[in-house]
């Protein structure tokens, strides 16, 4: 029968048979270094995850006694977090099993990791690997067991479970729209391929071809609401056969909204007419006019000037004036995480500030820049508001610092020329701030 205990980290042993190693019972020193190889980047996260937020709570670790020795267990479930908990504590020994950057990253953890470290975890202890083997079985072979293991959300499933928190994603009030109007049921919800719909209605030529805008983050209707939600209803229809090949770049969205039938496109309304805000109604008092103006496709634009000093921050620069957005995305979208952080970094540098150094995480450092800036009167308390938005650690919203590292290191978020202009254009009066003589 299995009990639950608090048991010291120094007690805990990796399982040198654990299924991902490829080369079994080679020593504990050995094996966390085959996790570390074998985990990589995602061990950096984790171990971020950990320093910023603990251990989670609704997981326990599974361990059994190590042979006759009474005091001392090895991990059965549970051997990658030990991994980062033993690397958080030393991380000296990653050195030559993963990337020096990722390394270096460990280091600065381990620095934040000592102010607060976790000295012992609870653990649900077995006394042999079959008991074990059920619960290890449908964490990691979910598909075999059906319903019985955890169901993961779906895209619709995440972003509802964040509108609890209030931030409703915009593509999400768009689905709530059709199906409070019963023009979509929720068996069908779930079928929609909501990272395409949301692609689509972060371009703000499909937007106005739908009669929708968003304004601080509200969907609103300008334009008749049931023509907007037959709209709406002909673009979910549209997913059932569109690849995210076919609308991944901006000019294809462009193209996709100008193909629109015109029974679909939503005119614009104007003076006196009703406008819909997340649910209220209220008289337009201004004509809303339309435009063909595309939006910029340069990061900076021409208008922003920055007394840039350092050279090779300058090619930079110059480089983000230049690339186009929505041609070259990734490239942008890197260029500009490098940009900030090393234009941060020069700042502290030059400036002498105290108490934060180059090497600090990158949120602490920019806030530690933006409060300095408030101080010296070089920065509005407005105008920080957006830096702080970006530092917020559990924020995915433009601009923000946790959509810039993912732009990095997640092969699953795909940089989009609208967030990344409003990234430049909520940072732009902190960069000019920072650059100024």
């Amino acid at each position: 029968m299995s009990e639950k205990s608090w048991i010291p980290i120094s007690d805990l042993l990796i399982d040198t048979q654990n299924p991902r190693l490829e080369q079994p019972n080679t020593g504990q020193r050995e094996a966390l270094r085959a996790f570390a190889a074998d985990q990589k980047g995602n061990l950096v996260s984790l171990a971020k995850d950990i320093v910023a937020f603990g251990m989670n709570p609704s997981e326990n670790l599974i361990v059994m006694p190590f042979h006759d020795d009474l005091r001392r267990y090895i991990v059965l479930e549970g051997n990658r977090r030990l991994t980062v908990l033993k690397a958080l504590e030393n991380p000296e020994w990653l050195v030559g099993a993963m990337q020096p950057s990722e390394v270096g990253e460990m280091r600065r953890l381990s620095r934040e990791y000592q102010e607060d470290p976790i000295e012992s975890l609870e653990c649900v202890v077995v006394q042999n690997p079959d008991e074990a083997r059920h619960w290890m079985e449908i964490r990691h072979a979910p598909k075999q067991h059906g319903g019985v293991s955890i169901s993961p959300w779906s895209s619709d499933d995440a972003s509802r479970f964040r509108s609890r928190s209030g931030k409703v994603d915009f593509h999400t009030q768009a689905l709530n729209l059709l199906e409070e109007n019963n023009q979509l049921t929720p068996t069908k919800r779930k079928s929609i391929p909501a990272s395409s719909f949301r692609r689509l209605l972060g371009t703000p030529e499909v937007r106005a071809k739908l009669g929708i805008e968003s304004r601080d983050g509200k969907l609103v209707i300008v334009g008749d609401q049931k023509r907007v939600i037959k709209a709406l209803k002909h673009v979910v229809n549209d997913l059932e056969t569109l690849k995210v090949k076919d609308i991944y770049t901006q000019d294809q969205r462009i193209a996709y909204a100008n193909a629109l039938p015109s029974s679909i496109v939503v005119p614009q309304i104007g003076k006196g007419s009703t406008l819909v805000v997340a649910d209220k109604q209220f008289v337009i008092t201004r004509t809303i006019k339309t435009t063909n103006a595309s939006p910029r496709d340069k990061l900076i634009p021409g208008r922003c000037a920055l007394n840039v000093t350092l050279p090779r921050l300058q090619d930079i620069a110059r480089e983000l004036r230049k690339l186009s957005i929505s041609q070259h995305p990734n490239a942008v979208s890197v260029l500009l995480r490098v940009f900030v952080e090393l234009s941060v970094d020069t700042y502290i540098h030059e400036k002498k500030l105290i108490g934060i150094t180059e090497s600090d995480v990158f949120h602490k450092k920019l806030l530690a820049v933006c409060n300095e800036l408030v101080t010296h009167k070089k920065l509005t308390m407005q105008q920080a508001k957006p830096v702080h938005r970006a530092a917020a650690k559990d924020s995915f919203l433009a601009p923000s610092i946790d959509m810039m590292h993912g732009y990095i290191h997640c092969p699953y978020i795909f940089p989009a020329a609208g967030d990344l202009r409003a990234h430049w254009d909520g940072l732009e009066p902190f960069m000019v701030a920072v650059w100024a003589p």
